[in-house]
């Protein structure tokens, strides 16, 4: 495993700024010093997902996920460690070192590094044959005149054009200094049969950049201006693309998506749709890379909203794909809506046709996928007896996942049955037998933080200036505390950032009572942080001041009995000194004298 300088990890995390990064796959709202938006690890419907950026951490309430900058990406981009690293580390200009690596991570990290440039070098020079000299002229007059786009919008979507030959595309990387098998990684070239060379991908086809949240172009799409090749080809999908996780036009929709704006995102089929909608104004419009919509499509469509609307192509594919992804809309927990484009096949026809506000009517007037679901299905058996109980067949699976009073109503009504009738079919209602999968294994129980030891730890993250001089003079020896929490404790008392700590945490118990101190805001003010921090340590002595005061009053009064007055003597100078302790002490937090408490809270021994 490769190990990194801690002072470059925490050079990277200091100087990047997590609310952006975490904002390419969450909205995000700023409520106080932090933010919060619904959380991309579990389902949930209020945001329970907090980023607080002047700690550098997230944590979530609801499944207490949490950690830094690093592994947010790991998490949700797969990247190892070190590419977290590297990849921050790039975008700010620290140079973050590869020597350690083994083999196998240098060989994925030049891999993934080197697809990036390729795929840059090559949006540029589709880009510049499509707008300079005659080859990219055919392309020009499709956009401008057949799609009705301005050159401003075709570049800002830096659409290109590859020419005719072989190995146009190869030749201009490899001036570029690309061997041919790198570009063929990226899905920019395939070997030929023979196995004695490559040619390029894409000829003759305009060009389409397809690219991530950050805007780094990942792959191409390609559409055929003439010929009876088929009208679409993407490239393949390589080690910075998975077109079942891509949605083409995220890099805009992400902003336009939060709460402040539309709070919506509206899906499409194709990439022109997409770029006609960008250029009416909404940005919210996002399309599938030649693939029906995924799992991983929707988780995640569901860090940036809970509502979807479906605008999908009039004709029978497009129907079946719109009924076919109502499943996987209600486990994801996304409302989904079905617009009907009238008099247009789709929304660029229906834009050029009718404009902006025409569209803008359409989605108003949206209707719920499950509704339309049934009502297609009614339409399609008929309204007979027969009709109406094939279609309650066909649709009981939902009912019974969704278990929603109201859907149950509108079915009941619209299939013309007694609501108690439909009630008992779901009740009655069975899932197909599976295979169960064998349960997880619990998880590790690790650190339980008390109450006072978590309102300790607040104070020393939220209230450092104010109580770090008080506990660094305070005896440890004399606070009772598990040794798990002690290291950490001391590395947060030297001024150490807390999520450099957390990085280092391995228990996850403690990892996540960490997380939950810092993304909590409000405890303690500052003006009450000494006394606080003083009695919560007063709070965890006095078990075991109160256990040794117990002990000795004991062994005093057996002494005593016993008549061992050599003993009970020394026992009854112990047993007053810890009760004018505890007394002095009670008296000194009263007083706020910080110095004499710091004094009484050593260890037990005189």
């Amino acid at each position: 495993m490769s190990k990194l300088p801690r002072e470059i990890v925490d050079a990277v995390r200091e100087r990047t700024d997590i609310v952006e990064i975490v904002q390419r796959h969450v909205a995000l709202k700023k409520r106080g010093r932090q933010y919060v938006g619904l959380c991309p690890f579990h389902q949930e419907k209020s945001p329970s997902f907090n980023v607080i950026p002047e700690k550098g951490i997230y944590h979530c309430f609801g499944c207490q996920a949490g950690g830094d900058v690093f592994r947010f990406l790991m998490t949700l981009e797969g990247l190892t460690f070190f590419e977290a690293v590297k990849e921050l580390g790039d975008a700010i200009g620290v140079e973050v070192e590869e020597k350690e690596l083994s083999p196998a991570e240098r060989k994925a990290l030049k891999q993934r590094a080197t697809a990036y440039d390729v795929l840059e070098a090559a949006a540029a020079a589709y880009e510049s044959w499509l707008w300079t000299g005659p080859a990219g002229a055919v392309a020009r007059k499709y956009l401008l005149e057949t799609r009705a786009m301005t050159p401003e919008a075709a570049k800002s979507a830096r659409l290109g054009w590859s020419p005719g030959g072989w190995s146009r595309l190869l030749d201009y990387l490899h001036q570029q200094g690309f061997e041919a098998e790198q570009v063929a990684n990226a899905g920019l070239a395939k070997q030929r049969e023979r196995g004695d060379g490559y040619f390029d991908f894409l000829r003759e086809r305009l060009i389409i950049p397809i690219r991530d949240e950050r805007g780094r172009v990942i792959a191409f799409g390609g559409r055929i201006l003439e010929g009876d090749q088929p009208k679409y080809l993407n490239t393949p999908e390589s080690a910075v693309y998975k077109k079942s996780n891509v949605l083409y036009g995220i890099e805009k929709a992400r902003f336009a998506a939060d709460s402040k704006r539309k709070n919506r995102l509206i899906v499409v089929e194709g990439y022109f749709d997409v770029l006609a909608l960008h250029g009416a104004g909404f940005e919210e419009a996002v399309a599938t890379c030649g693939t029906a919509l995924t799992p991983e499509h929707l988780e995640k469509i569901r860090r940036l909203t809970r509502d979807v609307i479906l605008v999908m192509d009039a004709d029978d594919a497009g129907l079946r794909a719109a009924e076919r992804t109502l499943p996987m809309f209600v486990e994801a927990g996304i409302q989904a809506w079905r617009v009907e484009l009238p008099g247009a096949k789709d929304p660029d026809e229906l834009l050029r046709k009718e404009g902006p506000e025409r569209f803008e009517q359409v989605m108003a007037a949206r209707e719920p996928l499950f509704e339309w679901v049934v009502r297609r299905r009614v339409e399609a058996v008929g309204t007979g007896v027969m009709g109406r109980e094939r279609a309650l067949e066909d649709i009981l699976p939902l009912l019974a996942r969704l278990r929603d009073p109201s859907m149950t109503s509108r079915v009941s009504v619209r299939l013309g049955l007694p609501e108690e009738v439909v009630l008992e079919r779901i009740r009655s209602w069975t899932p197909p037998r599976e295979s169960e999968p064998a349960p997880p294994p619990p998880p590790p129980s690790g650190f339980k933080a008390s109450r006072d030891l978590v309102h300790l730890l607040w104070l020393v993250v939220h209230r450092y200036d104010r109580v770090a001089d008080v506990l660094s003079r305070i005896d440890p020896r004399g606070v009772p505390m598990d040794p798990v929490v002690v290291p950490t404790l001391a590395r947060m008392l030297s001024g150490e950032p807390v999520a450099s700590v957390l990085r280092d945490t391995s228990d996850p118990g403690l990892a996540r009572t960490l997380q939950a101190v810092v993304a909590r805001d409000t405890l303690y003010d500052e003006d009450s942080a000494t006394a606080a921090v003083l009695q919560v340590v007063g709070r965890l002595v006095r078990p075991e001041w109160n256990a040794a005061l117990g002990r000795t009053k004991d062994a005093y009064e057996q002494s005593v009995r016993g008549g061992d007055v050599a003993t009970s003597l020394p026992l009854l100078r112990e047993l007053k000194r810890l009760q004018d302790r505890d007394k002095a002490f009670d008296r000194a937090l009263k007083a706020n004298d910080v110095d004499r408490c710091v004094a009484l809270l050593g260890p037990l021994a005189p």
